[in-house]
């Protein structure tokens, strides 16, 4: 199984009047075909900053891509012009973005807007596009009739639905998700995300699956990649990250959701906030918050560590514990 998508050393800086915000620090991602990689991170840490990268949708200004590649079937895309990658966004890489509320049009129908989609990238008559849309509303679960009802005429649930629709029309290789169940009940989570995995199955599209949400980078995911402060901390295939976590941020992660099985009274957070990415840290941008961090620790940042595997992190106190043969 190949790599379909490889980000590497990837920057991105956010030129502001206010000062410079260091949005992505050097990130390395890679998603292979037919898989799905979950990327996981507190909010600001990254991440829609990273799939904006890959769809060729950053502000820019003030967004700026200081240095590293997007590669895409072999091509970097951030060599692309405006034109290409207007041919690769929604063909061939598709996003589903946060909110579904505000990613319809209220003033076009659902059926009009995902054959929208279609005509813009296949070659079909307005009937037929027409058709393939309804035919793509039935696939994610509603009614063909309803291709003429407007998006204040669906519930959140069934307008998720159809952004996945309109993301998915196209058969598309890449599907960047970004935080699709948010604004959701967790009923409504669920279907949505068995829906999108069935959809996966289907398609065989390569899925990135964006979510500060744990339990569900656990049940739909093949790897995971946790993101902190713009860096990715720690790595691997689910089973690695889940059963072997060794990132204080991860453990933290983990430690932070309420465990079935044992009876606790109060929950635990990890201690303090995230860096202002205007003023990072010289070194482990997680030092501040870490109990196992020394000097080292603040003044050096730490380099990727292979841990056996898939599995990678990037830690002082991780490496000192492999030397001293744990």
């Amino acid at each position: 199984m190949g790599k379909i998508l490889e980000v590497k050393d990837l920057r991105v800086e956010y030129r502001t009047e206010d000062g410079v915000v260091e949005a992505l620090n050097g990130v390395n991602i890679s998603l292979n075909e037919g898989e799905t990689l979950g990327l996981v991170g507190e909010t600001g840490a990254g991440k829609t900053t990273l799939a904006k990268s890959i769809m060729g949708i950053l502000p820019k200004p003030p967004a700026e891509i200081v240095s590293g590649e997007i590669i895409f079937e072999g091509e970097d895309l951030l060599r692309f012009d405006k034109n290409q990658m207007r041919d690769i966004r929604g063909k061939q890489i598709s996003m589903i973005f946060q909110d579904p509320m505000t990613s319809l049009n209220p003033i076009m129908t659902v059926g009009d807007q995902i054959a929208e989609a279609i005509e813009a990238h296949e070659k079909l008559s307005k009937v037929d596009a027409n058709k393939r849309a309804c035919e793509m509303l039935e696939l994610v679960g509603i009614t063909a009739e309803r291709a003429g009802d407007y998006p204040h005429q669906f519930s959140g649930g069934m307008k998720q639905r159809v952004v996945i629709a309109i993301a998915l029309a196209c058969s598309p290789k890449i599907l960047l998700a970004d935080e699709p169940t948010t604004a959701l009940d967790v009923t409504i989570q669920a279907q949505v995300l068995e829906m999108m995995s069935d959809l996966k199955k289907k398609f065989n599209t390569s899925t990135l699956l964006i979510t500060h949400d744990l339990g569900v980078v656990a049940q739909n995911c093949d790897h995971a990649s946790i993101i902190y402060a713009g860096d990715i901390v720690e790595t691997g295939t689910v089973m690695e990250v889940f059963k072997e976590m060794r990132h204080p941020y991860t453990i933290g992660l983990m430690n932070s959701i309420p465990k079935i099985h044992l009876e606790e009274h109060r929950l635990h957070p990890i201690g303090g906030l995230m860096p202002d990415p205007m003023a990072l840290p010289p070194g482990c941008a997680f030092s501040d918050r870490c109990e196992y961090a020394n000097d080292r620790c603040r003044t050096e940042k730490p380099e990727i560590l292979h841990l056996g595997g898939e599995h990678y992190c990037k830690c002082f106190f991780v490496e000192e514990q492999l030397k001293g043969g744990e």
